[in-house]
């Protein structure tokens, strides 16, 4: 079990430490000068860890990079003082980081025993509305020993925190040195998961790969070590100026640093103030980072926009101190680490930030009721690995669809309405192939995002339900219609486009060879495009349909031959045809998805190369 002191300056915090264990915890030659603790010190006796604070206010920030992973609090007040500015300021401080279990210890009480039920009141009176209300106030003297066996009793008796032992590892650095013959070593509590000896983790947010060489857990020689327990890694890849106090080694999956997040905070003050681009010091498990905080509610949420990016999940609790860091004004959670940076006071958004604060499966069955989420940033948020994650969404009654959850039955009815929109698109438009997927998308009552539609469509095709046509989608049944006279000019002039297939005559070309007025073949072109036959790659410029397919196959052999890439002139001089050509294929290709542009040359996207196959039949 890990415990953090907590106190005023100077009222024996470093002290009852060493009565506890027998070890100093002031290491630093400058804290034995003077007298005081200004580091974070470290002592273990038994079961028990101790991490040893400094108590003088301009060390507040030292003391929130110990207080972020213990289990509970030794709040130490001196008797012929009682409880002083920084008792106050680190009692609201263990309150806000949600530490719910503390002894207190009542030092010095050789120098003022008329005053213990004074102070013992005082004490209580401090601790009422906090979550430390009720914990026992003990009278001790640590030159002399005396109450030291009954403390050491208490703080057994608290019992350690519950840890999230399923999730990956994740471990808060809040010390990095180098020893010699050994290399790199940091130290920190591990908050989340398990590492061992051999594991492949990854610094954050400086995304430094390294692998553990080998770690103390508890300051023990072991192969793995668990949520909870203070651990020391010795590890390879990185050296010292990689990694500072604040920074993570976690599990590659968790490596998405974040420079907004939106937090559940509490406010000191009352009635709480109201925050707009407010400067504030953010303090996250031994991060410190400063930023600007913004009220979005009525429900405590606050978006926190920060100077720099640092590691967060949800669930994290964090600490508010004012733009001079001198006072503490709040503190809560992380709800939502990846925010969206518009509508962020929307009601939409602020209720979905509700249940993003509290994810059981009743929230979650309520959030998937109303739409859809990206379950995969959500697992990793909360830190749910594959089952776990799939678990809590089953008791939600949700199913994965792509990267999204949705509830269970809502699959089903968007390709219901897939078909019956298509359905009333061909009985409306019997000479068109279909819907082009956007058009269809936008259709949608729900407004799928873009990942969910594909999804959807994927399932549909596979089934059976709906079929593609190059660029369209209609139902199986559907076959675009043509007039007899349209069919008749189709059968004359489809050999003319043939015949030069890469360099197909033109509208006004077409229309003097086969007499026909120009207005007229435009028009049963276009009406031919939309059928399915033929492709407007450029204004009055019609390609046969399977010619457009064989220039797809062009580029992609191209493609694999220049490692990924399809250059302008090589394209050129595969189809034989001149420059202008070539660049108005190729824009076509790029404005129906086949390439995207990468500087002067383009990518293939390998799931659009069957755009424009033949109709499936």
């Amino acid at each position: 079990m890990i415990v953090g002191t907590a106190g005023h300056i100077d009222h024996g915090k470093t002290t009852l430490v060493r009565a506890l264990t027998g070890v100093d915890a002031d290491r630093l030659p400058e804290e034995k000068r003077r007298g005081m603790t200004i580091d974070l010190g470290y002592a273990y006796a038994g079961p028990l860890g101790f991490v040893d604070v400094p108590g003088h206010e301009r060390f507040v920030h030292t003391m929130l990079a110990g207080a972020g992973g213990i289990d509970a609090a030794l709040l130490v007040v001196a008797a012929d003082d009682g409880v002083m500015p920084q008792t106050r300021e680190h009692t609201a401080i263990l309150h806000l980081l949600g530490i719910d279990r503390a002894v207190v210890a009542l030092t010095r009480v050789d120098r003022a025993r008329g005053r213990i039920a004074a102070v013992s009141a005082e004490i209580r009176n401090l601790l009422g509305p906090t979550a430390l209300a009720g914990a026992p106030v003990l009278p001790v003297c640590a030159p002399t020993g005396e109450g030291i066996d009954a403390l050491r009793d208490a703080l057994l008796a608290l019992g350690r925190r519950p840890r999230d032992q399923s999730g990956y590892a994740r471990l808060a650095v809040d010390r990095a040195f180098t020893l010699g013959g050994v290399g790199l070593v940091v130290t920190g509590t591990l908050v989340a998961g398990t590492v061992a000896v051999d594991d492949r983790l990854v610094i954050s947010p400086s995304d430094t790969p390294v692998r553990v060489r080998g770690l103390h857990a508890n300051n023990r020689l072991a192969m793995q070590a668990e949520a909870g327990q203070r651990v020391a890694l010795n590890m390879t890849g990185a050296h010292k100026d990689q990694v500072a106090r604040g920074d993570w080694v976690l599990a590659p999956p968790l490596h998405a640093p974040t420079a907004v997040l939106d937090a559940q905070v509490a406010l000191i003050a009352d009635p709480p103030p109201r925050l707009e681009s407010t400067p504030v010091h953010i303090h996250l498990a031994a991060t410190h980072v400063t930023g600007r905080a913004s009220t979005l509610g009525d429900g405590g949420f606050v978006r926190l926009v920060l100077d720099r990016p640092i590691g967060a999940l949800a669930g994290d609790r964090l600490v508010l101190r004012d733009a001079a860091a001198m006072h503490t004004i709040g503190g809560g959670m992380v709800v939502d680490p990846w925010p969206p940076r518009r509508g962020a006071r929307t009601p939409a958004r602020l209720a979905r930030l509700e249940w993003l604060s509290q994810p059981t499966p009743e929230a979650l069955r309520g959030e998937l009721a109303s739409g859809w989420t990206d379950f995969a940033a959500f697992s990793r948020a909360h830190n749910l690995p594959l089952k776990v994650g799939a678990a809590l969404l089953a008791q939600a009654d949700g199913v994965l669809v792509g990267p999204l959850a949705v509830a269970a039955g809502a699959p089903g009815r968007m390709r219901s309405e897939i078909t019956h929109i298509l359905a009333a698109h061909h009985k409306a438009h019997p000479d068109e192939p279909g819907l082009q997927p956007d058009r269809l998308a936008l259709r949608l009552a729900a407004k799928p995002p873009a990942a969910l539609f594909r999804a959807i469509v994927d399932t549909a095709l596979r089934r059976g339900e709906v079929q593609q046509d190059g660029p369209w989608l209609r139902l199986p049944i559907h076959r675009a219609t043509l007039s007899s006279a349209q069919e008749r000019l189709w059968a004359s002039c489809r050999p003319l486009i043939a015949a030069e297939r890469f360099r197909p005559p033109r509208t006004r070309d077409l229309a003097r060879a086969l007499h026909v007025a120009e207005p007229d073949m435009r028009a049963t072109l276009k009406r031919l495009a939309r059928a399915g036959r033929l492709v407007e790659v450029a204004h009055d410029h019609f390609f046969l349909r399977e010619t457009v397919a064989e220039m797809v196959g062009i580029a992609a052999a191209l493609s694999r031959e220049a490692g990924g890439l399809v250059s302008t002139p090589e394209f050129r001089d595969r189809l034989d045809n001149g420059r202008k050509v070539a660049i108005q294929v190729l824009e076509f290709f790029d404005s129906v998805g086949v390439t995207r542009r990468d500087g002067e040359a383009r990518r293939i996207r390998p799931d659009r190369l069957k755009l424009f196959a033949a109709p499936e039949t």
